[in-house]
């Protein structure tokens, strides 16, 4: 029970920052931007639009809560507290999730509701959330900026279409690589059916866990270093 409070402790903090910062800003431009590329005349369909909803706001979501230098140097002040870097890790993950996972239901209702794709869009939301609270942890905010765009213009690539060039070259193997492997919105698209749906689903999961691990482990360092 003490853990399940210091996680909802952090969770807590993302209420202030969708009020009082471009955060909640951020969603809703976000959020209508995807919605009219749904409805645009040869726009994208539901499916992508979940996938992109939740992880871009997934991406948005942990920029705000560790992104900023402040945000990082409180970690170590919270560590002082009777909590633990999982729990810190734990929250910050959940507090970028949550308003990903609502955006992804808005953005899926509003451009034709699908269960798949909403589906879909969730498990993209998670895993995307769990690399990047790691990655900004690490990294800063660059990493979230480097994330947004990355995901934005290339998560949904498969990484076939990129290697199967005639000289593909060291820097799309090394692109394709990444999608391969990493939380890419192509693999997402199985979630939602028409492929190994267990294995995305998995693949998701497996994100979120890692990534959480790894942020918990950057959390125990930075307050070692403090």
């Amino acid at each position: 029970m003490h853990f399940l409070r210091c996680v909802l402790a952090e969770w807590a903090l993302v209420r202030p920052r969708l009020s009082r910062t471009r955060y909640g800003i951020c969603l809703l431009f976000l959020g209508a931007a995807l919605v009219w590329l749904g409805h645009a005349r040869g726009g994208a369909d539901a499916l992508t639009i979940a996938l992109h909803a939740g992880a871009l706001a997934a991406v948005l979501g942990v920029a705000f809560a560790a992104g900023s230098s402040a945000d990082r140097a409180a970690l170590a002040i919270a560590l002082a507290h009777p909590t633990t870097p999982l729990a810190l890790a734990c929250g910050r993950w959940l507090a970028a999730v949550l308003p990903a996972a609502g955006l992804t239901l808005v953005c899926t209702t509003l451009v034709g509701w699908e269960t798949g794709a909403a589906v879909a869009g969730l498990a993209a939301a998670g895993a995307v959330a769990g690399f990047a609270l790691a990655a900004v942890l690490g990294a800063g905010s660059g990493a979230a900026v480097v994330l947004f765009i990355c995901t934005a213009l290339a998560g949904a690539v498969p990484p076939e279409t990129i290697v199967g060039v005639a000289e593909p070259g060291a820097a799309r193997l090394a692109i394709a690589s990444a999608l391969e492997l990493g939380p890419a919105l192509w693999r997402y698209r199985q979630v939602a059916g028409g492929g190994d749906q267990l294995g995305a689903a998995l693949h998701a999961v497996a994100w979120a866990v890692l990534g959480v691990l790894l942020a918990s482990v950057l959390v125990r360092h930075r307050g070692r270093v403090a």
